[in-house]
């Protein structure tokens, strides 16, 4: 996509630096914030503060006008989604856990989605007051820097890894799938956040990224992110990813994402 393409009228660019100051502002006000409440939702260990559903209500009332015919798919909603030819995905808190436990590794993601395909993703750490950015076929970028994956060989590369915590029954299936990857790569890591672990997949600091099952909000913006730093992104079982339902996810640079999409 050309600089400048119009969406229904509008510059996608403009509603960019739209959406990322709206998301700049959410992320000042997150970090700032303190957890009054936290509960469980279903799943191993799947919690949701009250700072979910603020960060998600801030987002929705920012990002509506600057495209008034666009439908959300969220994180925090008991609702279907009513969804549209232009989609909001939108994370307010990934790596939850990680916020109530204050190490600094949670991110707002923000994916805006035309029929299945990437036009912007935002991802926002306030923590370590980093956001990633990307607008389709305009590159990708790490606080206004361009970043681009590796293009290590599997076997130099450093791998993140999901481990699928909420979902029990995939538990041994993950812990099998990071010791049959062991051998033949470089290292693990693992962050807790999948928005940030892709990201930080985008921008060479990790090699690839798998886990096998995420929701749409985990992945969609970082997704945008990704493939404008010149990596790719796919399901683990093949096929493009629909960004509507949950699926195992497969990223990194070109050699690193056939050998994990192969060997998963």
């Amino acid at each position: 996509m050309e600089k400048n393409t119009l969406i229904f009228g509008k510059d996608l660019e403009k509603i960019a630096d739209q959406a990322i100051e709206a998301v700049l502002r959410t992320g000042r006000f997150l970090a700032k914030a303190s957890i009054a409440s936290v509960s469980q939702k279903e799943g191993h260990a799947n919690f949701v503060t009250d700072l979910d559903v603020k960060v998600q209500e801030m987002l929705v009332t920012a990002l509506t006008p600057l495209i008034p015919n666009a439908s959300f798919l969220l994180e925090e909603s008991d609702e279907a989604p009513r969804l549209s030819e232009l989609v909001w995905i939108i994370d307010p808190i990934d790596g939850t856990q990680n916020f109530i436990c204050q190490n600094r590794q949670s991110a707002i993601s923000v994916g805006l989605f035309s029929q299945g395909t990437g036009l912007l993703g935002i991802v926002y750490n306030p923590f370590l007051e980093e956001i990633f950015t990307a607008v389709k076929g305009n590159g990708a970028f790490l606080n206004g820097n361009p970043i681009h994956v590796s293009e290590k060989p599997l076997s130099d590369a450093i791998i993140c890894a999901g481990t699928s915590p909420y979902y029990e029954e995939l538990h041994e299936k993950a812990l099998h799938a990071v010791s049959a990857l062991f051998p033949l790569c470089a290292d693990f890591r693992r962050f807790g956040s999948a928005a940030l672990e892709i990201c930080y997949t985008a921008c060479g600091r990790c090699d690839g990224y798998f886990e096998y099952r995420l929701s749409p909000w985990d992945y969609a913006g970082a997704s945008v992110i990704l493939t404008e730093a010149g990596g790719r992104i796919g399901s683990i079982e093949g096929g493009q990813l629909d960004y509507t339902q949950k699926s195992g996810i497969a990223a990194g640079g070109q050699a690193v994402f056939e050998a994990l999409r192969k060997l998963l």
